[in-house]
């Protein structure tokens, strides 16, 4: 079983730089985030990671494909790293959607099984990921060191899972996790910050 892995956030895409929410929707990468893939995976050669693992959406692909050539690696698929499915909210602009939800009593913030129209709950994305992921650490051996590039839901799953809070990584931010422990700390924050979003 692996003891120890590397989780990463996509870069920068074309719907975060332009301010939407974009959920399933297959946006590519934006400039931005193929500087900010290839400057993480220059801070990633030294680690000894042996394989990569990425969501089928172009962002977090071609994310992985920028590291897995620096690191001279193949990528593997995982559709369940997927983001989660906002359904209707996809493609809107994310200050839309926060009017939508400005009422601290919005099922959006406090109920894990609520879903935007046409969508997934929070509960439901989380729990592919998590299932992806223990897949992939249970198949695998102590000495493997994956790293496994995916998006905000995924990144901000594992570690409340890991430590029971939740991190918003930035865009090709990378974290070390150790699940035995429960460690967890940050190895890439890039210095170009993006806000979040809610994918």
């Amino acid at each position: 079983m692996i003891e120890r892995y590397f989780v990463m956030r996509h870069g920068a895409s074309e719907s975060n730089v332009a301010g939407k929410v974009q959920g399933m929707l297959d946006v590519p990468l934006a400039m931005l985030g193929k500087q900010q893939a290839a400057e993480a995976a220059e801070a990633l050669r030294s680690l000894g990671i042996t394989k990569i693992y990425a969501s089928t959406l172009q962002r977090a692909l071609e994310t992985a494909l920028i590291v897995g050539e620096k690191l001279s690696l193949q990528v593997s698929l995982v559709n369940d790293f997927r983001a989660r499915h906002l359904g209707e909210w996809a493609g809107k602009p994310r200050s839309e959607i926060k009017d939508m939800w400005s009422d601290l009593t919005h099922p959006f913030r406090s109920d894990p099984d609520f879903a935007p129209p046409g969508g997934e709950s929070l509960r439901e994305a989380e729990q592919r990921v998590f299932q992806a992921t223990d897949r992939i650490l249970q198949q695998g051996s102590p000495d493997d060191l994956p790293l496994l590039v995916m998006h905000l839901i995924g990144t901000s799953a594992l570690m409340h899972r890991l430590q029971g809070k939740r991190v918003a990584f930035k865009n090709a931010e990378v974290w070390e996790m150790q699940p035995k422990t429960k460690q967890a700390q940050a190895i890439v924050v890039p210095a170009d910050e993006l806000l979040p979003g809610y994918e």
